[in-house]
């Protein structure tokens, strides 16, 4: 389910974050399911379970997943919609970088097609 790229210049923690955004985002990981075991992710990408527990604890910090003690860690009833506000927050920045890429003189379609093939990445997750 989890993929890491050590190159990518985004630290491991922060690349599961963004991942688990995505997954409840899009319906893979719905309100109440309960997250996979630390060591279970740490397996997976072969990361050190401290790195997947700085993760989820970010997650817990914001009210993405919630954990129940002897249980494990759960996808927050209501995170997709604390995730869609975020980001709704974020348009005003798209805005304005929109902005600076037609002040560098980046072309419009360039732009647009940007947006394409993040929507385009979003949907291939979904499936």
């Amino acid at each position: 389910m989890y993929t890491t790229d050590n190159l990518s210049g985004v630290p491991v923690y922060e690349q599961i974050v963004r991942q688990t955004e995505a997954f409840i985002l899009a319906g893979i990981m719905q309100p109440d399911s309960p997250m996979p075991s630390v060591r279970s992710v740490a397996a997976e990408i072969a990361a050190n379970p401290n790195t997947v527990q700085k993760a989820y604890s970010a997650l817990l910090g914001r009210g993405i997943i919630y954990a129940v003690p002897g249980k494990g860690s759960f996808v927050s009833p209501d995170a997709r919609e604390k995730l869609r506000a975020e980001l709704e927050k974020k348009l005003e920045s798209v805005e304005q970088m929109a902005a600076q890429f037609a002040d560098a003189g980046i072309a419009k379609q360039d732009v647009l097609d940007a947006v394409e093939r993040g929507y385009e990445r979003s949907h291939s997750l979904a499936n």
